[in-house]
C-alpha cells in the first residue's frame, strides 16, 4: 500500500500541475494562456507592460516579477491576485453585460481587470525590510497589508484613476449616490467590512464605501500622504508613537484620529443634492435592475433581500408588475440578467454552471422553454425572431444574427434592442451602433461618456443615461435630426422609459432601512446638448516577449516551496523534543498542493540519546467541480483519500437547477494532528465510519415565490473496506440523509434534517426547525468588536443523536445574530423538552433542559456551552 500510494500521489500532483497550452515570458511578467488563446496573452502581456509602472507609483511598492495566469470560465467575469503563492493574477476573459456592466463599468476589459488586480499585488506585497526578513527566517511570507482596511479602496481607486469612463468611483451611482442616499444610515468602517448578507448593498458595502473613504483621504491630504500610510503600515512592528502621541496611524499621517476622518468624509457627501421626482412605488433593501413599460403597466426587475437572505443564503428575485401609480398587480419568480417582452411572451437572459464552466442562456419563461444558450453577452426578440450577439473571447469579435441578419463587430455588445426595423447595440466602450435591418445602413453614435446599462428605441430614436459628473441623467438621440436632447437634470438614474410626457425611473430611495431602491415619476424635458468625446488615457507601445514551455515553467514553479515553517514542541510528560518543517509546494494557479512534513523526534537524558524520525505527506487539489486529497504517515503506513466530484448543474428552468454529487472516503485510521493540523485545506465530505462513498442531489429552486434548497444524499458506510461492498451488509451498510431549507417569508425560515440508516429507521436522527426574526435592530459592541444584526426565536423537534440522553424533544430558544471580524456566529439562550418527560401523567415531576448554546445558524439545537436540568414539581 505504501509504495502505491506514492507513486499515485506523486502522478496525481504532476498530471494536475500540467495544462498544455502555452506561456510567453515578457519583461515583468509570464502570460500563461489556454489553447487558442496566444493572442490574449500578447495583449495582456502588452497591457500589463504598460501600466504596470503608473501602478507602481500610486502605491509605491514594486512586487517584481509576476505570473498572469488566462483562464476560460466561459461567461463568466471575474479576476483575483494570490500575492500569498506564487504572486498570481488570473484574469477570466468574459467581460461584463448587461446591469453588470454598468455597475462594474470597464470600457476595455482587460485593461483595467488588469490594473484592479495588479493594485491588489503591488498592495498587499508590500513589506518593510524587517517583515522580510522575517518572513525569509519563518518560511512564510508575512504581508501585513492583508489585514489592512483598505483591501479594495486602493484597487477600485486605481481602477477609477485613469480614465473617465472606467471604474466604480466614475459611476455616481454605485459611489456618491449610494453614499448620498445612504447618509441617514450610514454603514460604519466595521459594518462594511463584515458585508452582511441580508444587505441588499452586498458587496458594495466593501468595494465601494472602502473606496470612496479613500478617495476622500487622496482628494483632500494628496496622494502622497496615502502612500505614506501605507508604507508606514507595512510592518509588523509596532509603532511606538501610537498611543503615546498619536492616537491612531491615521492622526499620525493625516493630522486626524481615524474616526474624525470618516466623519469629514460623511459630511462632505451632504453637500451633494440630488432632483427627485414622485416616488411611487418602495422596495426597501431591494435593488431594482429593470424597468419596462408594458402596455398600461410597468415591468419591475428586483431582487429582494432580508434575515432570510442570511439564515439560508438565498434571496428572492420577482419580476412585479405595477399599475402606472405604482399599486402592485401582481409578481412572478425570475431569475435574469435581462428580460424581454415580445406580444404575450416573456424572455430572459440568465447564467447556468456545468462543470465548472458557465453559459448564458435564453428562456422563454411563459412556457418554460430553452430557446438558446452559449457565450451570448445580448438578446432580443422582435416579431417572434431572435436576435443574439455571440462574443468569440479567443477571436475578441462579436457576432450578432437574426432574422436575415449576420455582422461580426470589432467589439463586445453588452446591451441590444431591436424595434421597427431597427438593430441597437451598446458596447463595451460606450458606443452606440444603430443598424437598419431594412437598408442595411449603419449608425454609429460616438458619444464615449459612461453610460447605463441599457439602450431603447423609442419614437425616432434612442433613449439611454449618461454619466454627467456626480449624477446620471436620462437621454434621447433623434436619429433623424442627429441631435441630443437630455430629457431631465441633476438626477440619479439607473434605468428609465417613457409614456407619453411621463418620465418613469430607478433610483435609491431615501429614509428607510439599509435604504432600497424604488420607482420615481416626474415629466419630461428636453434640453438639446452635445455629444461628448474623450481622449485615450493610454497609448500602449509594443512590448518584446518571449515563447516558453509551460511545461517547464510549471515544474520550475512547482518545485519551488513555497513555505518552509520551523515548529519545535516538548513533550513534557514523555520528555520528548520535537521539531518538524512544513515545505509547501503548489502550482502555479495555487488550487494543488503538496505539503510535506519531515518530523524528528528527540529523547535527551543524562543517560540517553535517542532519534527517530518519521514523514507526513499530504497532496490536495481544489478544482471547479472536484475536489481530491490524500495523506500518509510513515512509518505507520497509515493513509488518507478523499475525493468529491460535482456533476452539474442541469437547468431545468430559468429558476431551477440541479447537481449532482460522488464522493468517497477511505483511510486506516484517524492519523488525527497531522490530518488537521498539516493538511491546509480539506474536502469536506460526508462520512460515517473509516470507508465511504456516495452519492447526492441538490435542488435548488423557488415555491410560491420564496427559494428553497432540498439535499439527498446515500452513503455506504464500513470500516473494513472489504465489507464495503458485501451483498449481505449493503442494508447495515446504507445511510440517507436529507436537508431542507425554505424561505416562507422574508424573515422566516424552515430547515429540516434527517439521517438514518436503513437496518434501523426506527433510531433515525432529525431536526426540524423553524427560525423567525423579532427584531431587525442592530447594535456594535466592545468597540466594535462584535456586531448584533438580527434577532428572534427558533421552534423546532429534534432526536439529534440516538448516543445521548437528548432523543425525541421539542425546543425553543431565542437566538442572536453576531459577527466577529466577519465570522457569523448565533448564540442562543433557550429550553429542551423531551417528548418522554411532555407525555408523563399530571402530577409527576417533569425535567427539561435549559442551555446556553453557539450554532453557525439560529436552525438546530447550537452547540452547548452551559446546560442546566430543571424539574416541576408535581402534586
Amino acid at each position: 500500500m505504501k509504495k502505491s500510494f506514492l507513486v499515485l500521489a506523486f502522478f496525481l500532483t504532476f498530471v494536475s500541475a500540467v495544462a498544455l497550452s502555452g506561456v510567453l515570458h515578457f519583461e515583468h511578467a509570464d502570460i500563461v494562456y489556454p489553447e487558442g488563446y496566444e493572442e490574449n496573452a500578447k495583449l495582456v502581456g502588452k497591457i500589463f507592460e504598460n501600466v504596470r509602472q503608473q501602478v507602481i507609483e500610486l502605491i509605491g511598492n514594486d512586487p517584481g516579477r509576476i505570473t498572469i495566469i488566462l483562464q476560460d470560465k466561459g461567461t463568466v467575469s471575474n479576476g483575483f491576485t494570490n500575492p500569498l503563492f506564487h504572486r498570481t493574477i488570473t484574469l477570466y476573459m468574459w467581460p461584463p453585460e448587461s446591469w453588470i456592466s454598468f455597475e462594474l463599468p470597464l470600457e476595455d476589459w482587460y485593461t483595467y481587470l488588469i490594473i484592479h488586480e495588479f493594485t491588489h499585488m503591488v498592495h498587499l506585497t508590500y513589506q518593510d525590510e524587517f517583515t522580510q526578513l522575517v518572513s525569509i527566517l519563518m518560511g512564510f511570507p508575512y504581508l501585513p497589508q492583508m489585514n489592512g482596511p483598505f483591501g479594495e479602496g486602493t484597487t477600485v481607486f486605481a481602477e477609477s484613476a485613469f480614465s473617465k469612463n472606467s471604474g466604480r468611483l466614475n459611476n455616481p451611482y454605485v459611489s456618491d449616490g449610494l453614499y448620498y442616499y445612504t447618509i441617514q444610515n450610514f454603514p460604519s468602517f466595521t459594518y462594511k467590512e463584515i458585508m452582511p448578507p441580508d444587505d441588499f448593498r452586498g458587496g458594495q458595502l466593501y468595494y465601494n464605501f472602502t473606496a470612496g473613504f479613500y478617495k476622500y483621504l487622496v482628494d483632500t491630504y494628496g496622494i502622497e500622504k496615502m502612500k505614506r500610510y501605507i508604507a508606514l503600515t507595512s510592518t509588523i512592528l509596532p509603532d511606538v508613537e501610537i498611543g503615546l502621541k498619536y492616537r491612531d496611524i491615521f492622526e499620525k499621517v493625516f493630522g486626524k484620529p481615524f474616526d474624525e476622518l470618516y466623519t469629514d468624509w460623511i459630511r462632505s457627501l451632504m453637500k451633494l443634492n440630488y432632483s427627485e421626482g414622485d416616488l411611487i412605488y418602495k422596495a426597501p433593501n431591494a435593488k431594482i435592475y429593470k424597468l419596462d413599460l408594458l402596455g398600461e403597466k410597468l415591468g419591475v426587475y428586483c431582487v429582494e433581500f432580508g434575515p432570510a437572505t442570511s439564515y439560508i443564503g438565498s434571496v428572492n428575485p420577482r419580476l412585479v408588475f405595477l399599475s402606472k401609480d405604482g399599486k402592485e398587480q401582481g409578481s412572478k419568480t425570475v431569475i435574469a440578467l435581462d428580460i424581454k417582452y415580445d406580444k404575450d411572451k416573456t424572455y430572459v437572459l440568465t447564467k447556468a454552471e456545468n462543470f465548472g464552466k458557465y453559459e448564458n442562456q435564453i428562456w422563454e419563461i411563459t412556457s418554460n422553454k430553452l430557446i438558446a444558450k452559449g457565450n451570448i453577452s445580448a438578446f432580443d426578440v422582435d416579431d417572434g425572431y431572435l436576435y443574439i450577439a455571440q462574443y468569440d473571447a479567443k477571436k475578441m469579435k462579436t457576432r450578432v444574427s437574426g432574422q436575415g441578419l449576420e455582422l461580426s463587430i470589432e467589439k463586445y455588445i453588452t446591451y441590444m434592442d431591436v424595434d421597427n426595423g431597427k438593430l441597437a447595440m451598446l458596447t463595451s466602450d460606450y458606443e452606440i451602433i444603430v443598424y437598419d435591418l431594412v437598408t442595411k445602413n449603419t449608425v454609429v453614435l460616438e458619444d464615449d461618456a459612461m453610460k447605463g446599462p441599457y439602450v431603447r428605441l423609442w419614437g425616432n430614436g434612442l433613449l439611454f443615461t449618461r454619466v454627467d459628473g456626480k449624477y446620471v441623467n436620462p437621454y434621447y438621440y433623434d436619429l433623424a435630426e442627429g441631435k441630443l436632447y437630455k430629457l431631465g437634470e441633476n438626477l440619479l438614474v439607473y434605468d428609465f422609459v417613457i409614456d407619453k410626457d411621463e418620465l418613469y425611473y430607478v433610483s435609491y430611495i431615501p429614509y428607510s432601512v439599509n435604504t432600497g431602491t424604488g420607482v420615481y415619476k416626474i415629466r419630461a424635458q428636453k434640453e438639446e446638448v452635445s455629444l461628448v468625446r474623450y481622449e485615450p488615457v493610454f497609448k500602449f507601445q509594443d512590448k518584446k516577449y518571449q515563447y516558453g514551455s509551460e511545461i517547464s515553467f510549471r515544474i520550475q514553479k512547482m518545485t519551488k516551496p513555497l513555505t518552509w515553517i520551523p515548529i519545535y514542541e516538548y513533550d513534557i510528560e514523555n520528555d520528548i523534543h520535537r521539531g518538524y518543517i512544513i515545505f509547501t509546494f503548489a502550482n502555479i494557479e495555487n488550487d494543488t498542493f503538496l505539503v510535506l512534513t519531515p518530523v524528528f523526534d528527540f529523547i535527551l537524558t543524562d543517560t540517553l540519546f535517542d532519534m527517530t524520525y518519521s514523514q507526513y505527506m499530504s497532496w490536495l487539489t481544489m478544482k471547479d467541480n472536484y475536489q481530491l486529497s490524500a495523506s500518509y504517515y510513515y512509518p505507520t503506513n497509515d493513509y488518507s483519500l478523499t475525493g468529491m466530484l460535482r456533476l452539474g448543474g442541469f437547468a431545468l428552468s430559468p429558476i431551477t437547477d440541479v447537481y449532482g454529487y460522488l464522493t468517497f472516503s477511505f483511510k486506516t485510521k484517524d492519523i488525527g494532528l497531522f490530518d488537521s493540523v498539516f493538511s491546509l485545506f480539506t474536502a469536506n465530505v460526508p462520512v460515517v465510519y473509516l470507508n465511504n462513498i456516495g452519492f447526492g442531489l441538490l435542488v435548488s429552486s423557488y415555491a410560491f415565490g420564496m427559494p428553497y434548497n432540498v439535499q439527498v444524499f446515500g452513503l455506504l458506510s464500513n470500516d473494513k473496506l472489504e465489507d464495503l461492498f458485501d451483498p449481505e451488509k449493503i442494508k447495515s451498510n446504507f445511510f440517507i440523509a436529507g436537508l431542507v431549507d425554505i424561505a416562507l417569508t422574508k424573515s422566516t425560515t424552515f430547515e429540516g434534517k434527517v439521517a438514518l440508516n436503513l437496518n434501523q429507521p426506527e433510531k433515525a436522527s432529525y431536526d426540524m426547525s423553524i427560525a423567525s426574526t423579532l427584531f431587525t435592530d442592530n447594535a456594535f459592541l466592545f468597540r466594535n468588536a462584535i456586531y448584533l444584526r438580527n434577532s428572534g426565536i427558533t421552534l423546532g423537534v429534534t432526536n439529534p443523536s440516538v448516543e445521548t440522553i437528548l432523543q425525541h424533544g421539542i425546543y425553543t430558544h431565542f437566538f442572536v445574530e453576531m459577527y466577529m471580524q466577519g465570522l457569523k456566529l448565533y448564540p442562543s439562550v433557550g429550553i429542551f423538552a423531551p417528548f418522554s418527560e411532555l407525555t408523563k401523567p399530571v402530577g409527576e415531576n417533569q425535567e427539561f433542559l435549559f442551555y446556553i448554546g453557539l450554532n453557525s445558524s439560529p436552525h438546530g439545537l447550537p452547540l452547548s456551552l452551559f446546560s442546566l436540568s430543571l424539574q416541576t414539581e408535581g402534586y
